[in-house]
């Protein structure tokens, strides 16, 4: 019988590596407090506040450390509750992450669960509202989402679609509200004119 000669010897199985788990987000150690234009009041925490670059420089500005921030409130004039709440959640969750990391941002299609989270229920004039708060407060990632997302909803649309969708008045819309504004106007000048006619002048120190 001839001689078989044995063939190589299969090589050892590599162990199984563990899958890379992305390291836990840092914890804040403080919340700052922002009062929106209705009367809400939404808190930020430090670590949150970056992202924000409006509300940082006013947080170091201010010199604000953890005793000020729970003592003061700081008031946003021109961004609705809901609005600031859905920002300060965003900038939440990137809480920690350079600003100009923007290969991260997530794709704002039309199942994104950011994009819910951000536009449910707000229709046009409030995915217009984050987007304005965005730019308001200098959050540069979330002001290229809301771009992109609105340049989504309004693809394949036609200019009446978009006028809905954004509700966008009409020029006749436009008239009828400046003719309404003129007409309350000139009607509270009156008012005030034949209230003077009445009462009388006040003078600096109140008196008549």
């Amino acid at each position: 019988m001839a001689d078989q000669q044995a063939g190589p010897a299969p090589a050892a199985a590599q162990p199984a590596q563990a899958p890379t788990l992305p390291a836990p987000k840092p914890e804040p150690s403080f919340y700052f407090f922002l009062e929106s234009f209705d009367k809400e009041t939404v808190k930020i925490s430090d670590l949150a506040v970056p992202q924000l670059v409006t509300i940082n420089n006013l947080v170091s500005g201010l010199g604000y450390d953890a005793e000020k921030a729970a003592k003061n409130v700081m008031p946003i004039d021109n961004i609705t509750g809901v609005t600031l709440k859905r920002v300060v959640a965003w900038s939440s969750s990137w809480r920690g992450v350079p600003g100009g990391e923007e290969r991260r941002l997530p794709t704002p299609d039309q199942h994104s669960r950011v994009g819910h989270e951000l536009f449910e229920g707000v229709g046009g004039q409030g995915a217009g509202g984050v987007d304005a708060a965005a730019n308001y407060l200098e959050s540069k990632q979330l002001l290229r989402y809301c771009c992109k997302k609105i340049a989504i909803m309004a693809q394949g649309k036609t200019p009446e679609e978009l006028r809905v969708l954004f509700e966008i008045p009409t020029d006749e819309e436009d008239a009828i509200a400046e003719q309404e504004l003129k007409e309350r106007l000139e009607r509270e000048a009156k008012e005030e004119a034949e209230r003077q006619l009445v009462e009388g002048p006040s003078t600096s120190d109140g008196k008549r």
